[in-house]
């Protein structure tokens, strides 16, 4: 029986950290006009150990990380919040306030609108194709979610205060387990980090002056 919490449903390997580098220095180079170097840096990003990672959390249920084999009962939508996200700009300053982490396990995450111009700019070093395990590892596993504390379909308002940003493993792993379930604490107990991390956007910005 599992009874310690835990901030997040799976240690984060050292991988996540070394391909958010890469990226990062990816998005340099390009927006320096080194085109070559950064089609390199993406596709050393693509680890497999991240996709093993990510994986194990989003695919089959395990008592281990999921502290469950069976998915909670969500409410009917009749008795749910009427709407399910904020616009997009609201989304953004939360994963502003956030300093682009997962408030969960920390990670770096990356902005979907930073991702799209990597996969359209470099279609072979940073595939995404449908099957959603076949994309690019660190773009996948690393994506910015926006997190309600209480699950959206176990009664969750769809508001700032029930909002944390999470990496797409985070996320999409817990699902509508509330923190009790998968006894993981409250990750708003533990201030954000802030540093100069920008989740990659600064090329959306390149992106719309290029």
């Amino acid at each position: 029986m599992y009874t310690a919490v835990r901030q997040s449903l799976r240690e984060p390997i050292p991988e996540l950290e070394l391909a958010a580098k890469l990226l990062d220095a990816a998005v340099d180079a390009l927006i320096s006009g080194h085109t070559d170097l950064a089609r390199q840096l993406v596709g050393a990003a693509n680890l497999p150990e991240i996709r093993k990672y990510a994986v194990s959390i989003v695919g089959k249920m395990s008592p281990e990380i999921h502290r469950s084999v069976k998915r909670p009962t969500p409410l009917p939508y009749s008795e749910r919040d009427a709407t399910r996200m904020p616009p997009q700009r609201e989304q953004e300053i939360v994963f502003a306030r956030d300093g682009w982490r997962c408030r969960f396990c920390g990670v770096k995450v990356i902005s979907r609108a930073a991702r799209s111009i990597l996969t359209k700019l470099f279609p072979v070093e940073a595939p995404w194709p449908t099957a959603e395990f076949e994309r690019h590892s660190a773009l996948y596993a690393l994506a910015s979610s926006l997190d309600h504390i209480q699950p959206h379909g176990r009664g969750g308002r769809n508001e700032a205060a029930n909002f944390v940003t999470a990496c797409y493993c985070c996320q999409f792993g817990r699902g509508e387990w509330t923190l009790d379930e998968v006894e993981v604490d409250d990750p708003t107990k533990r201030a954000p980090i802030i540093d100069s991390w920008d989740g990659l956007s600064r090329i959306v910005r390149w992106a719309k002056c290029c």
